[in-house]
């Protein structure tokens, strides 16, 4: 990923671009982050762009102006673009990417135990909208995001910038970068999306076949496999099971998309290990239709 410089800074509480200043200090900013002076360097062999003055960068300088932008960006848009839903790593399409209408937005707006980035309300649904930057939504999040049950797509912003910035087009401003926000989906993903829980709940209720997962000591520990994989993963090369399919739990089956839950129960020492794995490879050549049907 291309080293980026930072574009951006605050002058009189509003976020400007580099190529709205004047040069060096007569810029009049400060860090997004940390609220330092900045200098704007603004040469003829190197990019435009902000540096701290008498003073080493900081690390959030950038990643503050990105989210800032990004959230300004939606917040004066009318549509947004959603991402196309896919069925659990498979190229299975649930729905086509969408564009929806924005009636209003709010950031960084308290929703129950969660604080997201940006939270669009379109038609009386809300969709929740997390900007990445540098690190991806934490496991506590996320966690609280599924609880809530809201829609959620992640931006991977950054990324979408080091690309134009590669190309010579690095300024959040940039009508190419303003337009992948709103209207693009290549750095959208869905993060949580209820109706993708709906239908891999019901697919597993209804036709998953539930599999015991065992487990035997190996050199590294404990290693735990199910029998009679219907994808034949891997065989037994000695022993009585000799030639029968069975699948690592590790290796295999927690990369599986067609695996729909596993059940876990706690042993005697009350260390929590899996005990029941819900499969629909046996469904594999069926599996489109069968979420054609169900969607």
């Amino acid at each position: 990923m291309a080293t980026l410089k930072l574009p951006y800074g605050i002058k009189r509480n509003n976020l400007v671009s580099i190529d709205e200043v004047g040069n060096g200090l007569s810029c009049e900013c400060t860090c997004p982050a940390c609220g330092q002076t900045l200098i704007a360097r603004k040469g003829d062999i190197k990019i435009h762009h902000f540096a701290h003055y008498n003073s080493k960068d900081c690390l959030g300088g950038f990643e503050t102006a990105l989210h800032q932008m990004c959230k300004e960006i939606i917040f004066n848009s009318k549509t947004f673009a959603t991402p196309p839903l896919h069925f659990h790593q498979t190229s299975y399409e649930i729905f086509e990417e969408q564009i929806i209408s924005v009636d209003d937005v709010h950031l960084e707006k308290r929703l129950g135990g969660i604080i997201p980035d940006i939270v669009i309300n379109s038609k009386g649904r809300q969709l929740l909208v997390e900007i990445v930057a540098s690190n991806p939504v934490d496991e506590i999040k996320l966690r609280k995001i599924q609880a809530a049950n809201v829609g959620t797509i992640v931006i991977y912003a950054k990324h979408l910038l080091s690309n134009l910035y590669l190309k010579g087009d690095f300024r959040l401003k940039s009508p190419n970068f303003q337009n992948e926000i709103v209207h693009g989906t290549k750095y959208k993903f869905w993060l949580h999306n209820p109706k993708l829980d709906s239908l891999k709940c019901r697919i597993k209720n209804e036709f998953a076949q539930k599999k015991l997962i065992r487990y035997f000591n190996g050199d590294f520990g404990k290693y735990f496999f199910v029998d009679n994989c219907p994808l034949q993963k891997r065989q037994w090369r000695r022993g009585l099971n000799a030639g029968k399919p069975f699948a690592s739990l590790d290796n295999d089956c927690c990369q599986c998309p067609f695996i729909l839950g596993i059940d876990h129960e706690y042993n005697n020492w009350d260390v929590e290990v899996p005990k029941m794995l819900y499969c629909c490879g046996h469904m594999k050549s069926e599996f489109r239709q069968l979420i054609a049907k169900l969607k």
